[in-house]
């Protein structure tokens, strides 16, 4: 039995690197291409290069939910094809199964090691109190694991607010900034809800500042899920009653610095409001009163430009402006 696991083309991962504005270094090569480059890269230098490529994915490619709102069918694809063309093609945004399995296939394709888990959302993450009663929702997350020189690393593109910024490495208590002045940890623990406490779990943590309590966002295991158990989380997040993500739309982006090293801060559109956070410091960009604002703040701020029949497809949902 053959077993298949999908990758892109050169040309597909050339109009990829153009869409994050990932560096091209200068001048390239004689016969040489984008591609090779970053190849290049991951062969010298590959911790330094998978950063890189997800600071630049983080602050090109939105992290949202329109396909649930602004589209007739209000579903989601994880086939590769389909997340090329929504994300890189189209420029649209895509949730965490969308956007993490879209990188999962370039990072592939590149030459990394790397597979996908499954992980649990935090009480503390999902609730607007952010109260942390150490408990977690059902799996409904992706994240990537990358294995470079035998050491494993937790990739996210998929989280939103508060997400990964970094690679970071499976040790107990490894910190990073995650835009600062919050920082990001990963701690390795029991559930509150496990009978056996033995099995341990690691624990995605972030916190405001170095005076805040750390709270959990996220908790996953090592096991490595396959593409059916993703199509199970998925049914089950972009079409169960209860998943907020069918209720309400939400539209994140990441903002670096002029180096490019560095994300600073995100443009958020949640509710009827789109804010600009840099740095620790909220502002208000606009107040959206109707569906037409909110289709201009989403080319003027993330990029994205929706079609008529696109546009039409949130009439009547709860999520609608009026």
């Amino acid at each position: 039995m053959t077993i298949q696991h999908p990758k892109y083309t050169d040309d597909r991962l050339e109009t990829y690197l153009q869409r994050i504005e990932y560096p091209r270094a200068a001048p390239i090569e004689r016969d040489g291409s984008w591609v090779q480059q970053v190849r290049g890269g991951v062969k010298t230098d590959p911790l330094h290069t998978l950063a890189h490529l997800q600071r630049c994915h983080l602050a090109a490619i939105p992290w949202g939910n329109s396909g649930l709102h602004y589209s007739q069918s209000h579903t989601i694809s994880l086939d590769p094809d389909s997340l090329y063309e929504k994300m890189v093609e189209r420029r649209l945004d895509g949730y965490c199964m969308e956007t993490s399995g879209l990188f999962f296939v370039v990072l592939r394709s590149l030459g990394y090691r790397v597979y996908a888990t499954g992980g649990r959302v935090s009480h503390a993450a999902a609730s607007s109190g952010g109260v942390d009663d150490g408990l977690y929702l059902p799996l409904g997350h992706m994240i990537l694991i990358v294995i470079i020189d035998g050491e494993k690393y937790m990739v996210d593109v998929g989280f939103g607010n508060n997400g990964a910024t970094a690679p970071i490495p499976l040790r107990e208590g490894a910190t990073a900034t995650c835009i600062a002045p919050s920082e990001m940890q990963l701690v390795r623990d029991s559930l509150a809800e496990f009978m056996d406490k033995d099995q341990k779990v690691w624990i995605y943590q972030t916190r405001n500042n170095a005076e805040s309590n750390w709270v959990p966002s996220i908790c996953f295991a090592e096991a490595e899920f396959l593409p059916q158990d993703f199509g199970v989380m998925n049914f089950s997040a972009s079409q169960t009653r209860t998943s907020w993500f069918t209720q309400v739309f939400v539209c994140i982006r990441m903002i670096l610095d002029q180096s490019g090293t560095e994300v600073i801060g995100q443009y958020m559109m949640v509710d009827k409001e789109v804010k600009r956070r840099v740095r620790g410091q909220t502002e208000v960009l606009q107040v959206l009163h109707s569906e037409e604002d909110r289709i201009e703040a989403l080319a003027k701020y993330f990029d994205m430009h929706l079609r008529d029949s696109e546009i039409r497809g949130i009439r009547g949902l709860a999520s609608e402006l009026k």
